[in-house]
């Protein structure tokens, strides 16, 4: 199983400083990706509750939040080897024809190592900041996969859809790898699944435990099956929060991997540059991670 870990995008650590530190602390111990999450602007009153914690969000609005595509490119800039990944990009916020023509250009200039998981999000008083329509957004997201899938191909591009309609264009450079970077779709919802089986290059299953990995497995290859594919063309990652406790740590990883998990990407509970580091370090001497990776 692979090993990600996310990069410190708010709080005081978020600088070019810390951000760099930990992506190449990561490299440098063998793991195989580094990832943000993505959120452009933080509601100061909010109705809608986070999905992922009981009440509140891991940050306040005085913490910022660094910008997901830059926050790569910086990175990509400054490492060789390891691959750089959304966890995950709220895609129907953003314009398709946009986000194509900035992943397509991140992955061109990171040499084909960026890796895109998106959602369909939760925060609806974010969608209203950016004046996109919270209500649709799954449709919405469909199309824009397929829109985007497209436009990576660097031909002449006309789209007729249901919310989105495109003269010819071309969108140039295409990405480095044919089909463009992957897309794994996230989320925990059947609806979620059922994209990532028709529509998506894996599957993200955000802060599931091996026994619903388990559990679910059998529901994602109906889907698979009903999409003409098979259910090992649909890789499952996983995005985990990891206490810093080693032991519980390597614990969670094992189980992931016994559960089918082919990437796992951690977030340290705290968001300080020394705490990620500490976690990269302890988890690469764990599972001999640099000697795996030489």
């Amino acid at each position: 199983m692979k090993i990600g870990i996310h990069l410190p995008q708010w709080g005081q650590d978020a600088t070019r400083d810390g951000v760099l530190a930990v992506a190449q602390a990561a490299e440098a111990c063998g793991f195989d990706s580094v990832w943000v999450a993505d959120h452009v602007v933080i509601p100061v009153t909010s109705e809608t509750k986070y999905p992922y914690m009981d009440g509140g969000t891991p940050f306040e609005p005085n913490d910022g939040f660094l910008e997901a595509f830059t926050t790569l490119a910086i990175v990509a800039g400054a490492t060789q080897r390891i691959r750089v990944g959304t966890s995950v990009l709220v895609m129907p916020m953003r314009d398709p024809v946009l986000t194509a023509k900035v992943t397509a250009t991140l992955d061109v200039l990171s040499g084909g190592r960026l890796v895109l998981g998106i959602g369909t999000g939760w925060w609806r008083e974010e969608f209203e900041a950016l004046s996109a329509t919270f209500e649709g957004r799954g449709s919405r997201m469909d199309e824009q996969i397929q829109l985007m899938r497209a436009l990576w191909t660097g031909r002449s591009v006309e789209f007729h859809g249901t919310h989105y309609d495109v003269r010819p264009v071309f969108c140039r450079p295409a990405p480095t790898r044919a089909g463009g970077p992957p897309i794994l779709v996230g989320g925990m919802s059947t609806a979620a699944m059922r994209r990532a089986a028709h529509l998506g290059d894996g599957w993200h299953a955000v802060g599931a435990s091996p026994e619903r990995i388990v559990a679910e497995r059998e529901k994602l290859a109906k889907f698979a099956e009903q999409a003409g594919r098979s259910i090992d063309q649909i890789p499952i990652s996983v995005s985990t929060g990891v206490s810093q406790d080693i032991k519980r740590t390597v614990a969670r990883l094992q189980g992931l991997a016994e559960a089918g998990v082919e990437l796992a990407v951690m977030a340290v509970s705290s968001n300080t540059t020394s705490a990620i580091i500490a976690e990269v370090e302890q988890i690469s001497q764990q599972l001999n991670l640099v000697a795996d990776s030489a």
